[in-house]
């Protein structure tokens, strides 16, 4: 009974936030702009907001787990930026959280490949983790974008594991 109370009042809060923010802003953000000079500005600071999957049943691992996530990044360049992020595929919050060293390589056509590393933490278990990886953006306009990515992660205690990333990214 909690948690359909809590439930309820998350959602009374996103929809009074969405109606005091006004359609008009949501309809640009995701209106396609292919006249956009830069869609990869520099000293850009985005919120990535992504659904999770993570294969451990090839390392000894009994099942397959999804989840969800979300993470912040910033861009000191057009190409190299740090990110921030925590997710969970077990659904226990909070499980881990990472940092990476990001460089991407835009296209003037709104694709940016991108290839990414670092370290986190995972809480849950109580061991570190190194993770690298790579993926692929695409660019709406100069403040939205859709992204998926994959990385190996490499944790401190058991076996390594692959997980896989798609969400939006939405710039500020």
């Amino acid at each position: 009974m909690l948690k359909i109370r809590k439930l309820a009042v998350i959602a009374l809060l996103i929809a009074g936030a969405s109606s005091a923010l006004g359609a008009s802003y949501w309809e640009d953000r995701f209106r396609y702009d292919q006249t956009s000079t830069d869609m990869y500005p520099a000293s850009e600071v985005s919120l990535d907001l992504f659904g999770v999957y993570s294969d451990h049943s090839r390392n000894g691992g009994d099942e397959d787990l999804w989840g969800g996530g979300l993470g912040l990044n910033f861009f000191f360049s057009r190409m190299v930026g740090i990110g921030v992020d925590t997710y969970t595929d077990q659904w226990k919050w909070p499980q881990l959280a990472n940092a990476s060293l990001i460089v991407r390589f835009p296209s003037s056509a709104g694709f940016a490949p991108y290839g990414f590393g670092g370290a986190g933490r995972n809480w849950d278990h109580g061991f570190w983790q190194a993770h690298a990886g790579g993926g692929l953006e695409l660019r709406l306009n100069s403040k939205t974008g859709l992204f998926a990515d994959g990385r190996r992660v490499f944790p401190e205690k058991g076996p390594d594991y692959t997980l896989a990333r798609a969400g939006i990214r939405v710039g500020f």
